[in-house]
């Protein structure tokens, strides 16, 4: 008898043990089975052949970008596969283009890339050549002469201080109908700002906005009635000004006290 229970105990451990080696080989089964699907899931989407960029789409609003460059760019990326493309290497490459501010990449299933452009925003040109955004920085680009810009001159690195200034000084004469065609600071650091009437502004090294603002005090009742005549006015002085006249002009230097205007 208890030989007999003894035998019917090993037959079930032998019973169990044959059920997990089955267990265990069907679900090794099902994970080879799986990888391998994914693997060829992944092979198959990858493929060149597998959903080719059929269709490329350029959003925002674009007037100075060059389309031929961009076009150009973009047409390397046709019947490429949609998954597989690079998009930080794309967005890097369209960044780069001048006039290009920033852009955004989407994919679109199943064969579709969409663009969006944002073209910078220049408010001056730099003398020594590019332009300068409204943030102040400087960007390489090239603006038609329909393109009323002023233009900002002073040493390397100090387009961010220039634009600030300029847009402090466009808001300041805003109301006098009188707009800056040039403003410049010396390697000295004296600022001097010209006006599209042609005149000439002096404001040296320090204390330039108290200057435009006591410029501003007399260009009605001293400045304006023989604005042809004047070349230019310095403000660089703790107590009036000095007028200086064209040479074509009878007159001669005149000096202002700023107490008497």
């Amino acid at each position: 008898m208890t030989k007999r229970i003894r035998k019917n105990q090993l037959q079930k451990e032998l019973q169990q043990k044959r059920q997990q080696r089955l267990h265990v080989l069907l679900i090794s089964g099902l994970i080879i089975f799986a990888i391998g699907a994914v693997t060829g899931l992944a092979h198959y989407l990858t493929d060149e052949s597998t959903l080719p960029v059929k269709v490329i789409k350029v959003g925002g609003e674009l007037q100075y970008l060059d389309h031929q460059q961009l076009r150009a760019l973009l047409s390397t990326r046709l019947n490429k596969n949609l998954l597989s493309l690079d998009i930080d290497e794309i967005h890097q490459q369209i960044q780069a283009l001048p006039w290009v501010d920033d852009v955004t990449i989407q994919r679109k299933w199943p064969n579709t890339l969409l663009l969006t452009v944002r073209e910078q925003q220049p408010i001056a040109r730099w003398q020594s050549g590019g332009l300068v955004n409204i943030r102040g920085e400087w960007f390489e680009g090239e603006a038609n002469e329909s393109l009323q810009l002023p233009v900002l001159s002073g040493p390397e690195g100090t387009s961010d201080m220039l634009s600030s200034e300029y847009l402090y000084m466009k808001d300041q004469l805003y109301g006098m109908n009188l707009n800056t065609a040039q403003l410049s600071m010396s390697h000295r650091r004296s600022w001097k700002l010209e006006l599209s009437n042609g005149l000439s502004l002096l404001l040296g090294r320090s204390q330039t906005h108290e200057r435009l603002q006591q410029f501003m005090k007399i260009y009605q009742p001293t400045v304006a009635e023989q604005l042809q005549k004047i070349e230019s006015v310095d403000m660089r002085y703790t107590n009036g000004f000095v007028i200086r006249w064209k040479l074509n002009s009878e007159s001669t230097d005149t000096k202002g006290v700023q107490q008497d205007v």
